[in-house]
C-alpha cells in the first residue's frame, strides 16, 4: 500500500497511528507500507529494510521525508496501523494497492491496514532449492562486491573485475 502525494507537485501530510495511537505525521512525497515478501520492491528502492518471508511484520517507510530523523520502522503484524490525511493541511494524497489503481484521499480520510486473518498461501516448485538469501543475492545482487586485494593483486591485474559474495562464497 502506497500514500503518497499523487499528482501534487507538494509536499503531503499523512498522520500514522499504531493500535490507535498517535506514531508520527510525516510530511514528505509519501509512506510506503509492506509486508516482509514485498519488502525487496518499492519499500527497498525507498530505503526501507529487506525483511525475511518468516518475519511477521508489517513494514513503514517513508519516501522522501522532509525528516532527517523518520527512519523505515518494522511494526509486529498483529497491529492495525490507520494513515490519515489531516483536514488543517491543504494538500490531499493518493493511495494505491500493488502500485495499481490509485485513489484520491481527501483530507480527513484515511486508510487502515492490517494483517489478514486468512494468509495467503504461496507455493513453489517441488524440489526447488532456492532459498530466499539465494533468491536475494541473484536478483538484487545483494552484497555482491569486487574481491579486495593486497597492492601486488592490483598491480598484477590478477583477479581484475572478478565479483564475489561478500563472504567469498561462489
Amino acid at each position: 500500500v502506497t500514500v503518497d502525494r499523487g499528482s501534487s507537485p507538494f509536499l503531503t501530510n499523512v498522520v500514522v497511528c499504531c493500535n490507535g495511537k498517535f506514531v508520527t505525521m510525516a510530511q514528505g512525497d509519501g509512506l510506503i507500507i509492506a509486508t516482509p515478501t514485498g519488502s525487496t520492491a518499492y519499500s527497498l528502492a525507498a530505503g526501507g529494510s529487506m525483511v525475511h518471508p518468516d518475519v511477521p511484520g508489517i513494514l513503514l517507510t517513508p519516501i522522501c521525508t522532509q525528516s532527517l530523523s523518520f527512519r523505515p520502522i518494522i511494526f509486529p503484524d498483529s497491529v492495525t496501523l490507520r494513515l490519515e490525511i489531516p483536514v488543517e493541511f491543504p494538500n490531499t494524497a493518493s493511495v494505491s494497492f500493488d502500485g495499481k489503481d490509485p485513489l484520491t484521499l481527501k483530507k480527513g480520510w484515511s486508510v487502515t491496514v492490517s494483517n489478514s486473518k486468512w494468509p495467503i498461501p504461496i507455493l513453489s516448485r517441488a524440489g526447488d532449492d532456492h532459498d530466499w538469501f539465494h533468491g536475494v543475492m541473484e536478483c538484487l545482487h545483494w552484497n555482491n562486491r569486487k574481491a579486495q586485494g593486497g597492492f601486488d593483486r592490483a598491480q598484477s591485474g590478477k583477479e581484475e573485475g572478478k565479483r564475489m559474495p561478500a563472504r567469498g562464497l561462489m
